[in-house]
């Protein structure tokens, strides 16, 4: 079950507290609360999907920061190979993304992760990956963030993504609305690969987990 909303740009935990009941059911039963805001000068507008991960902030983080493996589970995503070490925490990162009726799209995104330490001691940290574009066959500029929070015993997701593309074609109704849904398969599957991993491919959590923790102290 999908909610279109139209919000602020800034949603965390302390905005899905405020949500409707029906809302925040949506989002702890796995499903996902979508927010759009127009942007000018894109055909695409920013959006925002908040998903509920089952699973720690940590553990969402570290299979997000396994860039190698987006191809793997993430919807459309033909490559992904980290290409650049810029620090530990900042990578670049090539994909190639497939595109409907149009050549694959190739481009290179930097993600940069970062840490908020709780206030209260014992409480889990809130984690985000934020990217910029570097370069791109066709797309004009990319920007958005990955945030990982503690909320009701799992983790609420948020994945917010802002595409300018640089086709002709891109502003046709079809073509917008196919970009919208591909961000919301891209949280759907994020989400389904942690709780995928957490009971049945713990070795390749642990290993994550580890890289994680080499770049961020627990």
């Amino acid at each position: 079950m999908i909610a279109a909303l139209l919000l602020a740009l800034t949603v965390g935990a302390a905005d899905a507290q405020r949500l409707s009941p029906d809302q925040r059911a949506i989002l702890e039963s796995g499903g996902r609360v979508v927010l759009t805001e127009d942007v000018a000068g894109s055909v695409w507008p920013r959006i925002t999907v908040l998903q509920f991960v089952v699973g720690s902030p940590e553990e969402s983080a570290a299979v997000f920061m396994d860039y190698a493996r987006h191809a793997s589970f993430v919807p459309n995503v033909l490559v992904s190979r980290v290409s650049r070490v810029v620090d530990a925490a900042t990578l670049e990162v090539d994909y190639v993304l497939s595109v409907p009726i149009a050549p694959d799209e190739s481009y290179t995104v930097r993600n940069r992760l970062s840490s908020t330490i709780p206030e209260r001691a014992g409480d889990a940290r809130t984690y985000r990956v934020e990217w910029t574009l570097v370069h791109a066959s066709s797309t004009k500029s990319a920007e958005g963030e990955a945030r990982f929070e503690p909320y009701r015993g799992g983790t609420l997701f948020t994945y917010r993504n802002l595409v300018v593309p640089g086709g002709r074609i891109a502003g046709l109704g079809f073509i917008r609305r196919k970009a919208q849904k591909d961000v919301e398969a891209t949280a759907q599957a994020i989400a389904a690969q942690v709780a995928s991993q957490r009971t049945g491919d713990r070795a390749l959590l642990d290993r994550q987990l580890r890289e994680l923790r080499a770049v961020i102290r627990p």
